[in-house]
């Protein structure tokens, strides 16, 4: 079997979209509707690459307190760090770029983070995962709601009322997300294959950034 390649970003990219796409769409829609999804889907991930890994290489989940990473013969070869953000989120400018509490900042943490490790040991390539995902909570009707536990409903709705259409919305996220994650490295993006949760439809995105420097 051959092994996770540690600099084809494209490769890993497939893998990661692979163990994600394990899961029924509509199962994915419900982890995006209902709580901290990032951990579900990175599981999945970790089972995937755990699946088709090399005979020398071990997947190890929360490895020196990194979210994911490949070890070749006991030394981490890949190391990966990740964060889960709304649509509704991005398209704002104070939460995607201002203060501790913004996308950029949380971003930054993570790159000091990952290169730290990685400046230890030259043969690691650290890379940055993002999932950005809108639901259309306005498809609710009134007897699913009484029986629904919808996180973060409120912003979902506010940047739906304020951007139209779920399509634009996602739109205008995505376009926002890609250019700040761009200022960091090279960065692939693509979108999830998400059902509906109760009738909601739901757009996601997933990106893999591999950072270029440190700051």
């Amino acid at each position: 079997m051959r092994d996770i390649d540690r600099h084809d970003q494209d490769e890993l990219m497939m893998h990661f979209l692979d163990g994600i796409h394990k899961l029924d769409p509509d199962d994915l829609a419900f982890l995006f509707a209902t709580g901290k999804s990032e951990l579900e889907i990175r599981t999945q991930i970790a089972l995937h690459l755990n699946r088709i890994k090399g005979i020398n290489q071990t997947i190890s989940r929360e490895w020196n307190r990194h979210d994911l990473a490949v070890l070749e013969d006991g030394l981490p070869a890949i190391v990966v760090e990740g964060k889960s953000w709304l649509h509704a989120d991005a398209v704002y400018e104070k939460k995607l770029m201002h203060g501790e509490k913004s996308i950029r900042y949380g971003l930054q943490e993570d790159i000091r983070k990952i290169t730290k490790t990685a400046d230890k040991f030259p043969h690691l390539v650290p890379y940055i995962t993002m999932l950005n995902f809108s639901i259309d909570v306005r498809e609710l009707d009134d007897t699913s709601f009484a029986n629904a536990d919808i996180k973060y409903a409120t912003t979902h709705r506010l940047g739906l009322n304020q951007h139209g259409t779920l399509e634009d919305l996602a739109g205008m996220g995505r376009s926002r997300i890609s250019n700040l994650l761009s200022e960091y490295g090279t960065v692939k993006r693509a979108q999830i294959q998400v059902g509906r949760y109760l009738g909601m439809p739901v757009e996601a995105d997933f990106y893999l950034l591999r950072p270029e420097s440190s700051f």
